[in-house]
């Protein structure tokens, strides 16, 4: 239940200490600990994630018939070369199901080829085609002029912190799925 009750203020630096990082307090009273919706941070993210997401979607369904899901395997593929299929779930952060989907579709269109490990028959290795290579190369400079717009609107010093901050997360996120 939210009230409109300021919440009690911790110790300064006791959270921090015990975290041993550098602590923020702020006060949110609306959504209990949440406070405002807009103001809590991964619901942000994930509305800009969304968003940026969708723009970049729409740009790939339109101009090179393909979807979000099938983008990541192929930059992932076109990036790291030949890979089984947990790794591309992994690098990609996609549920099994939208992977096999979409590395089906990617298959069908001759953009990547699949086999199985030679060294162990229960894996499935795929790799980018020349075709595949082909269109990320193509469609590198759209999604790089994309980001670019997103971008312009902080300076060059947000966006290095940006770029510091995501790398940290990145880290962060990946120690929770470890955990």
């Amino acid at each position: 239940m939210a009230t409109d009750r300021p919440l009690p203020r911790p110790r300064p630096g006791a959270a921090a200490k015990a975290a041993g990082t550098r602590r923020v307090t702020v006060k949110r009273a609306t959504l209990g600990p949440v406070g405002r919706l807009e103001d809590f941070i991964p619901f942000k993210m994930a509305v800009v994630a969304n968003r940026v997401s969708q723009s970049i979607g729409h740009l790939f369904e339109t101009q090179f018939n393909i979807q979000i899901p099938e983008w990541r395997i192929l930059m992932a593929l076109y990036a790291y070369g030949r890979q089984p299929f947990h790794e591309v779930v992994e690098r990609t952060s996609m549920d099994k199901a939208r992977v096999s989907r979409a590395q089906r579709r990617l298959a069908d269109l001759q953009m990547i080829e699949t086999a199985v490990d030679p060294n162990d028959g229960r894996k499935l290795l795929m790799a980018i085609t020349d075709a595949g290579a082909r269109m990320c190369a193509q469609i590198l400079p759209a999604a790089a002029e994309r980001e670019a717009w997103y971008l312009a609107a902080l300076t060059d010093e947000e966006h290095r912190q940006l770029d510091t901050i995501l790398d940290k997360l990145m880290v962060r996120s990946s120690e929770e799925d470890a955990g």
